[in-house]
C-alpha cells in the first residue's frame, strides 16, 4: 500500500487543494485491509470524499473497473 498510495501522492498532491489533502491524509491513516479492499476490490469506505479518492487512485494506477 505504501507504494500504491505513496506514488499517487508523490505525482498528485503538488495539483490537490488543501480539503483534497486532507481527504488524502484521512484515507492514509486507515488501516491498510480496509484500503486494500477498497483500492483492489472496489468497495466502499463509507465516505463519499474518501470513495472519489480512492476512484482517482485507481485510474492513476490502471486497475480494471476504474474509470477512464
Amino acid at each position: 500500500m505504501d507504494y500504491l498510495l505513496g506514488h499517487f501522492a508523490e505525482q498528485s498532491v503538488d495539483s490537490m487543494n488543501a480539503d483534497e489533502i486532507a481527504v488524502l491524509e484521512r484515507l492514509i491513516e486507515l488501516q491498510d485491509p480496509e484500503i486494500e479492499l477498497s483500492v483492489f476490490e472496489g468497495y466502499s469506505l463509507g465516505d463519499k470524499d474518501l470513495d472519489t479518492l480512492i476512484a482517482l487512485i485507481r485510474e492513476f494506477h490502471n486497475f480494471p473497473g476504474a474509470r477512464q
